[in-house]
């Protein structure tokens, strides 16, 4: 592997003097702050809802002001349109929230005897309604997934889980893999609500979930520009179950912060930035990129991926509640392959995270392109402590963390292609 030139380490050196120092303008942070802003003022980024179509034509409106070829690239998706999730306790009516898919075939308003999991009569599940924990993060492993088919399995008419987290909140999560509806209605609720719900053991209660179904197009954006034989790919999703501040919000500002600079650096690549629309329903959209449209890996110089949570404040747990702190949150991730630990290890020197060299375990929609055989690519996410959950916004991040992070992945995709590869 070469090694990365003086006068490149120079402008390392030029780039990374701080945030009061920067003098890029495309990096600013509060420009990128402003970015994050919009994208939650447009709503609810589930798939296919009208603030999904906002975002993609926001995104395309972007990159066509930059010189860029730009395109959507469309799926389709049966999607629930949520109106109301709610379990009624008694003369109680708790907030909840569906796990998607809902099943257009089941009955969303059931009631019975609300039947505790932990409890020593768990097994008698049979038409009634049952009650279980789930650890909150936004994505069921193996084991939750299990644990819910074997609860139908044994008669339950629906469940309610509460999801266990720091947030207090309810958190959503994404689709199983094969995006298969479930076969009674699944409803998530906010740890606050445990006492009511554990009131009520043995005794009547009832679970609705109302809303609609649609045959819809999901869509991703993609710009593309250069003339270079060799190209260099940089993805973000774009949709997910709330407005994403802090989720979405930071990957999407520095893919535009990116893409701007690249259309003004006269790189000699193909650039290709995709935005994909579908993440929570199982990485559909970027899926569907890397079936159609994505360049052979062996023509792919580089490939790095914005995903969830890579600016997000730390948040302290109290007595109260979190207490925000106005620093960068350490824990989130942050991978490269060993082909470009160079550039890699120059670039985020100063970066506070979880970094590490991939050893077959990719992070975000990174898992389908280690998959297809990319061998050349980094990229973040991370579950930040508001991860999925409904207050999400803006104030999960901040500008000097924004641009700290978009001046990181420019700064690396500069010192990796300056090694001349593919050229």
């Amino acid at each position: 592997m070469k090694k990365i030139n003086k006068a490149v380490l120079l402008l390392l050196m030029l780039s990374t003097t701080g945030y009061a120092q920067q003098n890029t303008d495309t990096f600013n942070g509060d420009k990128l702050f402003a970015t994050v802003k919009k994208f939650v003022g447009l709503g609810i980024h589930r798939t296919g809802y009208p603030a999904d179509y906002a975002t993609s034509a926001w995104l395309s409106n972007e990159l066509k002001s930059y010189g860029y070829k730009v395109n959507y690239l469309e799926f389709p998706v049966k999607q629930f349109f949520l109106e109301s999730a709610t379990v009624q306790v008694g003369q109680n009516s708790l907030a909840a929230f569906p796990l998607w898919y809902v099943n257009d075939q089941a009955n969303l308003h059931v009631s019975g005897v609300l039947a505790d999991t932990r409890a020593a009569d768990a097994k008698t599940l049979n038409g009634k309604i049952a009650l279980t924990r789930l650890k909150g993060g936004g994505q069921l492993d193996a084991a939750s997934i299990k644990g819910l088919k074997d609860i139908i399995a044994q008669g339950a008419k629906g469940i309610v889980a509460i999801t266990e987290n720091i947030s207090g909140q309810i958190v959503a999560s994404n689709t199983q893999k094969d995006r298969t509806p479930w076969a009674v209605p699944v409803v998530f609720v906010a740890p606050k609500d445990s006492a009511k719900l554990l009131s009520r053991i043995n005794q009547a209660v009832s679970l609705t979930v109302k809303g609609t179904f649609k045959e819809v197009k999901g869509r991703n954006v993609y710009g593309t520009i250069g003339t270079g034989s060799k190209y260099v790919v940089i993805s973000t999703p774009i949709s997910g179950w709330f407005t994403c501040g802090g989720e979405r919000g930071p990957g999407i500002a520095t893919w535009l912060a990116l893409a701007k600079w690249v259309s003004t650096a006269k790189l000699p690549y193909t650039f290709v930035f995709t935005g994909n629309s579908g993440h929570e329903l199982a990485g559909i959209g970027a899926n569907a990129f890397l079936d159609q449209l994505a360049p052979a890996p062996e023509k792919t110089a580089l490939w790095v991926h914005l995903g969830a949570g890579i600016a997000t404040l730390q948040w302290q747990q109290t007595a109260t509640g979190l207490k925000k702190l106005q620093v960068v949150d350490p824990k989130r991730n942050i991978i490269y392959t060993a082909t470009v630990k160079n550039a890699f290890d120059a670039a985020f020197k100063n970066i506070a995270a979880n970094k590490r060299e991939v050893n077959g375990e990719p992070v975000g929609e990174l898992v389908y392109v280690a998959k297809k055989g990319y061998q050349n690519y980094a990229g973040a996410a991370y579950s930040h402590p508001y991860f999925h959950v409904q207050t999400d916004d803006a104030n999960t991040t901040s500008p000097v963390i924004l641009q700290e992070i978009a001046l990181a992945f420019k700064n690396f995709i500069e010192l990796d292609l300056a090694k001349s590869r593919g050229k």
